[in-house]
């Protein structure tokens, strides 16, 4: 089947703003497809087996990732890159895994403890940062091929870059959407809403025929930031939050009350589940995906769970933009995501030249077979795809981002260490009703006191 060039990125590339501060040029010897040899593979693996000449030891690289759940289509892909890697370098792959909250909490204890794996999996800005000042990473600048720089666009590593050097290289770029059962919205003669205001009617319309209109699973409080980061990003505007996230300015822009204020709204009114603060992700998409609620906010990753075996609503959903705010900031051009996960090198590793060759094999190699099956939107470019096998509703998705006027990273990625945490506890406590809006408010400034 003849191949098209699938130019997905570059638009959405340029929604950065931080100059990439690699030189991107092409070897010309790839093929650039997702089994080809697009990062020298076969020139390291000849390397590494002439080093092993004449002995039966084998390098061993661990690896650390979150893609180990029976239900997680990302996992066959990585287990066939993973078996790939080991015969083209020439090494022996150690992975280990964890879901993911627990796996942050189990790398951040490795690291500490000095005990860092040679690749892992990382989140970028803020999560990646201390471990960076700590010196338990390495600067993989030295080490990337010409091949692999070629597929870089303007803002592909700027979430892994800190003074001018790249410590880890992305597996995907994800935006947070609203997914929505286009069918149960006919049902009831309802349009895809466009202001807040108009997305309360909706959520109402359903209660009142019986329907809970959203999922989210609060006890991974990531879901509800989901909402909040949105209704935040809408009500004070991209640099307004990154410049308080950053500790540039305080939570004192009105706006941060109206988004708690707004989410607060919709747990009043019974927009989710009784019992949502104690549910998983997994188990929150149930009902969705079974075609019981007729709208979930999340990542662009769930493209691929629309479309998984056990899903009931194959080809009955659709996606949209988060509704503005009246007077808010910001528009349906502007989204929460980016480029946000990577695989990172410890500074430990005994071969770092190596273990970067075989980290950026796994990166890019992942990164294609998450969007095939519509888990990620591709973070690189020049890529050529069969456009047949890409999952329709992250095409659908792709329509709506690729005049995106700005990219904002979720925020227990952009706040550092301990304060993401205590941010995650604080939203989890509004959700529940343990405090309030005005409260949730004062506890964000605090951080930057």
């Amino acid at each position: 089947m003849k191949k098209k060039t699938i130019r997905t990125i570059t638009a959405l590339a340029l929604a950065g703003t931080m100059a990439l501060g690699l030189t991107a040029c092409s070897t010309g010897t790839g093929n650039n497809t997702a089994g080809g040899d697009t990062t020298g593979a076969e020139t390291v693996k000849e390397t590494t087996q002439e080093a092993n000449a004449g002995t039966e030891e084998v390098p061993v690289i661990k690896l650390w990732h979150i893609f180990g759940g029976d239900t997680d289509p990302n996992k066959a892909i990585i287990d066939q890159v993973v078996k790939d890697v080991e015969e083209k370098f020439h090494v022996k792959i150690e992975s280990d895994t964890a879901e993911n909250e627990a796996y942050k909490m189990k790398l951040k204890a490795a690291i500490a403890a000095n005990e860092t794996p040679d690749i892992f999996y990382t989140w970028g800005h803020g999560f990646i940062k201390p471990f960076v000042e700590a010196g338990k990473v390495e600067a993989l600048d030295d080490y990337l091929t010409d091949d692999f720089k070629s597929h870089l666009g303007p803002s592909t590593l700027t979430g892994f870059q800190f003074d001018g050097k790249t410590y880890a290289l992305t597996t995907d770029q994800s935006v947070a959407c609203m997914f929505y059962n286009k069918e149960m919205f006919e049902n009831l003669n309802l349009e895809v809403p466009e202001t807040f205001d108009d997305f309360l009617t909706v959520c109402q319309t359903f209660l009142d025929n019986g329907i809970t209109p959203l999922t989210v699973g609060g006890k991974e409080p990531w879901t509800i930031a989901m909402y909040h980061d949105l209704l935040a990003l809408r009500a004070v505007g991209s640099e307004g939050v990154k410049a308080a996230t950053g500790k540039e300015t305080g939570f004192d822009d009105p706006g941060f009350l109206e988004a708690a204020q707004c989410l607060k709204k919709l747990v009043d009114m019974g927009a989710f589940p009784e019992g949502s603060a104690g549910i998983s992700r997994e188990e929150s998409e149930v009902p969705f995906l079974q075609g019981q609620i007729p709208m979930y906010l999340n990542g662009s990753w769930t493209a691929t769970r629309v479309y998984k075996d056990s899903s009931l609503v194959q080809g009955k959903i659709g996606v949209f933009p988060f509704p503005v705010l009246k007077d808010g900031k910001s528009g349906v051009t502007d989204f929460t995501g980016g480029p946000d996960t990577a695989f990172a090198v410890s500074a430990a590793t005994k071969d770092p030249k190596l273990t970067t060759e075989v980290a950026q094999y796994i990166s890019y190699e992942l990164a294609i077979g998450k969007y095939k099956i519509g888990s990620s939107i591709l973070p690189y470019v020049n890529v050529d795809v069969d456009e047949s096998e890409i999952n329709p509703l992250l095409m659908e998705i792709y329509d709506f981002t690729k005049d995106a006027t700005s990219y904002t990273i979720w925020w227990d990625n952009l706040l550092e260490g301990k304060d993401a945490t205590v941010y995650l506890n604080k939203l989890q406590e509004l959700f529940v009703g343990s405090i309030t809006p005005e409260q949730y408010v004062a506890e964000l400034q605090k951080l930057n006191q």
